[in-house]
């Protein structure tokens, strides 16, 4: 049998290398390809028809993560996107700079948060002005030109915080302290704190029950955990019944709880359901706690620009229906969630 000679040799090894080489090729193009094909970098290479402007307070809770989310693939729907800003993104700018940039660029639209600054007032008025729709959403601004509100109103809230602190009252309920955002500290206007007291006022059978208000505007952490702090090691004592209405707070005071040893003595009525909440709901540590349809929310904000943009007109009230989960809630929502997955 004839030996191959040193010619085949060296072709039968320029194949394999041949091979080789376009096997490492088709590799790595394909690993190249899958790592650009993420959500990121595909928004930041695609196009799109139209631009809205999202702006919240705090960018850092998961309720808002969540709700923007939903808006982002509404909006894609209709070759829109959605830009983010946040107070407490950490490049120095609040919703009122924000608003004026989201004017100046000549954004299609405007989702926001309002808080209750006049001056914001003006930012939507001129950007309707400008003929940019805008879209409050959690807190209103009815006296605007704004085109239309996304949330729960105030009377309504006031109504299903009252029934639930009605709820909690016994023979050791002494004071209910309620910690609001509110820019202004006015709470004697706020249909949310009338509605409270009313229903506070309703169960007191002479027991003379103190209920008050605290203003709770700041977005950092740290600042929210100093007040709550305050609160706990205050010389008349913590309240017993204590009612948060954002993702954070109602964190810090879960964890002032644990570390003050207060659990069984103070009962929290919480807000949204992150992974912290929901996990001290389920072991019964938070009694209830307050959530909204994230989902539904962002959606309807798009609904409500797209609407517009093709109607001239919009509802001027998109309802978002409050539910309190207790932990028996708690427990059939991760069942529900299991089946699912």
């Amino acid at each position: 049998m004839k030996r191959p000679g040193s010619k085949e040799i060296g072709l039968i090894l320029l194949g394999v290398f041949i091979v080789g080489f376009f096997l490492f090729f088709t590799n790595n193009f394909y690993q190249g390809v899958w790592k650009k094909s993420g959500l990121e970098e595909a928004e930041e290479t695609r196009t799109y028809d139209k631009q809205y402007e999202m702006i919240v307070g705090s960018g850092k809770n998961e309720f808002w993560q969540a709700v923007y989310e939903s808006a982002l693939e509404a909006a894609q729907e209709h070759d829109a996107y959605v830009q983010f800003h946040a107070r407490d993104m950490g490049d120095g700018y609040d919703e009122i700079d924000y608003m004026e940039i989201s004017i100046a660029a000549g954004a299609d639209g405007i989702i926001l948060e309002f808080n209750g600054e006049e001056s914001l007032k003006a930012e939507i008025n001129k950007a309707v002005e400008a003929g940019i729709p805008v879209i409050t959403i959690m807190s209103d601004a009815p006296d605007s030109s704004r085109q239309s509100f996304v949330g729960p109103n105030d009377y309504q809230m006031g109504q299903a915080y009252g029934k639930q602190i009605a709820g909690l009252l016994d023979e050791k309920t002494k004071s209910v302290l309620v910690l609001m955002d509110s820019e202004n500290g006015n709470f004697e206007k706020s249909q949310i704190y009338s509605q409270i007291s009313t229903a506070v006022m309703a169960e007191d059978h002479g027991q003379k029950i103190n209920i008050k208000a605290e203003s709770m505007t700041s977005d950092n952490k740290f600042d929210i955990e100093e007040v709550i702090r305050s609160i706990f090691q205050a010389p008349e004592g913590a309240p017993q019944i204590l009612v948060c209405m954002d993702e954070i707070t109602t964190e810090c005071a879960y964890q002032a709880m644990i570390d003050f040893n207060m659990v069984g003595e103070i009962k929290i009525i919480g807000y949204y359901v992150s992974d912290t909440i929901q996990k001290a709901v389920e072991k019964g540590l938070i009694p209830v706690t307050c959530t909204l349809d994230t989902a539904k929310m962002g959606r309807n904000c798009i609904e409500a620009l797209w609407e517009f943009e093709q109607e001239g007109r919009v509802n001027s009230y998109y309802n978002a229906e409050l539910q309190f989960l207790k932990k028996e809630d708690i427990r059939d929502r991760m069942r529900t969630n299991a089946v699912e997955e």
